[in-house]
């Protein structure tokens, strides 16, 4: 192989690592259901977890629109546009009610 090459396959597994992200998503309610699971470890080259949300979405077919959940990382409430954390614990929570 040509030492042209190799640097190019380096520098692209390289940027493929830096650009990629690994993150736990637990799945609760309806969105549980639709997933057909309660949790999951995956690489994500998403840059927020809108886009996070909107990958899940189109990989389980989850009914609900980004704006009507809220997520939670690490434990904590944050907004859908915050940049993905490495190693993150991602919950998505759809709308509740109680009474």
């Amino acid at each position: 192989m040509p030492l042209s090459n190799r640097f190019g396959v380096v520098a692209a597994m390289v940027t493929q690592s830096v650009l990629s992200k690994t993150v736990t998503i637990q799945y609760v309610a309806v969105l549980r259901e639709q997933a057909q699971r309660s949790s999951e470890v995956l690489q994500t080259s998403a840059a927020n977890y809108l886009e996070l949300y909107q990958q899940l979405q189109a990989k389980y077919g989850f009914s609900l629109a980004a704006e009507d959940v809220k997520v939670a990382v690490n434990h904590e409430f944050c907004d859908l546009t915050r940049p993905i954390d490495e190693g993150a614990l991602v919950v998505f929570i759809p709308p509740v009610c109680g009474g």
